[in-house]
């Protein structure tokens, strides 16, 4: 995108014709024609469209431009393929493993608007199963002299601890211990790299965010430059 000088918000659409990472680069000129670049990466698949407002606002001093990335579920399943299609993440048994979660945090979402707090309210059970997505890639992302440090068991322990008494999470559970990954676990290839790490942890950060909940980790907030904000929708 060449020089920016006009105040408004600018809608960018990237469509994909194969599964790629893309980069891409605004150039902003403020009225003292001083330049800001702004670099964005993100994942993108064959057929989908990522879509991002810029909100700009060129007058001096100003704080850095505000990026709205448009993130879903289906975002989020595509990330993890692309990863997986550019060998960045691990086999296809932990790919799918990925998938599952992503899967039964979107089911948990459906049935927030029913649930006796209302629509008004963050959706906790979603949100939960996201953060812990997040905490499988980062420890699959770790180098680790001990096995036991990178062992996501001890996390989803913790997390059974926490929810499973919860009625909102029953489904979670029930359909997650019947999953084949359980079969596969003990043998299968885990490992993400730190750019898949980042691309996809961001993307499940402004999801959470469309959900009204927090990332509570400053390396899960979005933004590539600038700040960044989830908006749900579908791709």
């Amino acid at each position: 995108m060449g020089p920016v000088q006009a105040v408004g918000v600018y809608n960018v659409r990237i469509y994909g014709i194969r599964d790629t990472k893309y980069a891409l680069e605004i150039l902003i000129t403020d009225r003292d024609n001083k330049s800001r670049l702004l670099k964005f990466e993100s994942y993108l698949s064959s057929g989908a469209i990522n879509s991002l407002d810029v909100n700009i606002d060129p007058t001096p001093g100003v704080p850095a431009p505000v990026i709205t990335k448009t993130v879903t579920f289906d975002t989020l399943r595509n990330d993890v393929a692309v990863a997986r299609q550019l060998n960045q993440l691990g086999d296809d048994k932990f790919a799918r493993s990925l998938v599952k979660n992503i899967d039964l945090a979107e089911m948990l979402a459906g049935v927030c608007g029913k649930r006796r707090h209302g629509k008004d309210r963050p959706c906790q059970p979603a949100i939960a199963v996201l953060k812990l997505f997040v905490k499988r890639l980062e420890l699959a992302n770790r180098k680790c002299d001990n096995p036991a440090d990178c062992d996501e068991e001890r996390e989803w322990a913790a997390f059974r601890k926490e929810h499973g008494r919860d009625d909102n999470y029953k489904d979670f559970f029930r359909e997650w211990d019947r999953d084949d990954w359980h079969k596969h676990k003990k043998k299968c290839r885990r490992f993400v790299t730190d750019e898949a790490l980042k691309i996809i942890r961001d993307d499940t950060g402004w999801l959470i965010k469309s959900l009204g909940g927090k990332t509570g980790d400053e390396h899960d907030k979005p933004g590539h430059g600038g700040h960044g904000r989830g908006k749900g929708g579908k791709d």
